[in-house]
């Protein structure tokens, strides 16, 4: 038996996917360790407000907290018009060690420490369609000037 809540980084993987966050992170994928077939699970960690960007999931994604304090901030989409996507805000959630929460597929949404916080999740993405879910990732500059905000 192994002990995966350690927050150290799976180099390759984070480098892979660094683009996608705002801030020191790290991140492991512990799919394959405990053999889950059904869904990608991952360990990630946000150090003093780092954060992910904008993104969205083909399946639901669960977050589950295990330490420090955090927020989710869910949005819808207003319109897309030549390459600009028009989202507004449509709710924002404070996290803590405890928190269980679900995200529905194809929902907008961030997610990361507040400000001057860590923060850990296992994320549980299901798979969609009996396939691994794509995440679909936005460069959004605003997320990371938010994080004084939280």
């Amino acid at each position: 038996m192994e002990n995966y809540s350690k927050e150290s980084s799976d180099v390759s993987l984070l480098k892979q996917k660094r683009k996608y966050f705002v801030g020191s992170v790290t991140l492991r994928d512990i799919s394959s360790k405990i053999k889950m077939r059904d869904q990608k699970v991952y360990l990630a960690g946000f150090r003093n407000g780092a954060r992910t960007k904008l993104h969205y999931h083909q399946g639901d994604q669960t977050l589950v907290i295990t330490k420090g304090k955090g927020v989710l901030v869910l949005y819808k989409k207003i319109s897309s018009k030549k390459g600009i996507l028009r989202i507004k805000p449509v709710s924002k959630t404070r996290l803590k060690q405890g928190d269980v929460v679900l995200i529905p597929r194809q929902t907008l949404h961030w997610h990361g420490a507040i400000a001057k916080n860590n923060f850990v999740h296992i994320a549980l993405n299901a798979f969609y369609q009996g396939k691994e879910s794509k995440t679909i990732w936005f460069e959004s500059d605003f997320a990371s000037s938010a994080s004084g905000l939280y």
